[in-house]
């Protein structure tokens, strides 16, 4: 693919990605969905051009808003692969590797490597929360699928996707908040609503 088709393909992300953030504004949720999906496929085709880590993370951004979309069309399925397709676009771009850990000393990176993790984080914790909600619909081998590399880090149980990457995230958060300078206790508290909210899915 030739340099100006490729910033054509990256114009047309940005103006359904722009259309589709209108939509949800209106609350026309359909439309929005329509316009997220067109964003994706060329957002595809540009992250498979393989021409740097900008065009992966938007690629992922708009996974991540996608799986809202598909919530709000009632298609927990969807939002389920929607969630794990954006984790899996972000993981490769997060230096800390999921690894509460290794925040702090990641951070030497710059704001680049902070906003990397945060999205990362961000989008591992949606997931748990799909994950308890595509557990509960189907049961416990809603998991099991052969979709996109399979569930995330192999995890196929809802309730140790909980555990495992929830919890992880959580204190993700608390590390970005403390050693960071873009994040806040707000980031936390969305962070563990969301675990909270799988832990009492899984319960009911």
């Amino acid at each position: 693919m030739g340099w100006r088709s490729l910033n054509g393909e990256r114009r047309t992300v940005t103006s359904s990605v722009q259309r589709g953030d209108h939509a949800i504004a209106r609350g026309q949720w359909a439309l929005a969905l329509r316009h997220y999906q067109k964003a994706n496929r060329h957002a595809v085709t540009v992250a498979q051009a393989g021409q740097g880590d900008q065009d992966q993370a938007v690629l992922g951004s708009v996974y991540y808003n996608l799986a809202e979309l598909h919530v709000k069309a009632g298609n927990i399925s969807m939002a389920w692969l929607a969630a794990l397709n954006a984790c899996q676009v972000y993981s490769p771009l997060d230096p800390a590797a999921a690894q509460p850990t290794a925040v702090a000393s990641c951070l030497t990176g710059g704001r680049l490597a902070e906003e990397r993790i945060a999205q990362s984080t961000d989008a591992r914790s949606r997931y748990v929360l799909l994950s308890a909600g595509l557990g509960r619909e189907f049961g416990p081998q809603a998991l099991h699928v052969n979709v996109g590399g399979g569930a995330l880090d192999g995890i196929t149980d809802a309730s140790e996707a909980v555990e495992r990457i929830g919890d992880p995230a959580i204190r993700t958060y608390q590390e970005l908040v403390r050693h960071g300078h873009c994040y806040t206790d707000a980031d936390i508290t969305r962070t563990r609503r969301r675990i909270t909210q799988a832990r009492t899915i899984l319960g009911a």
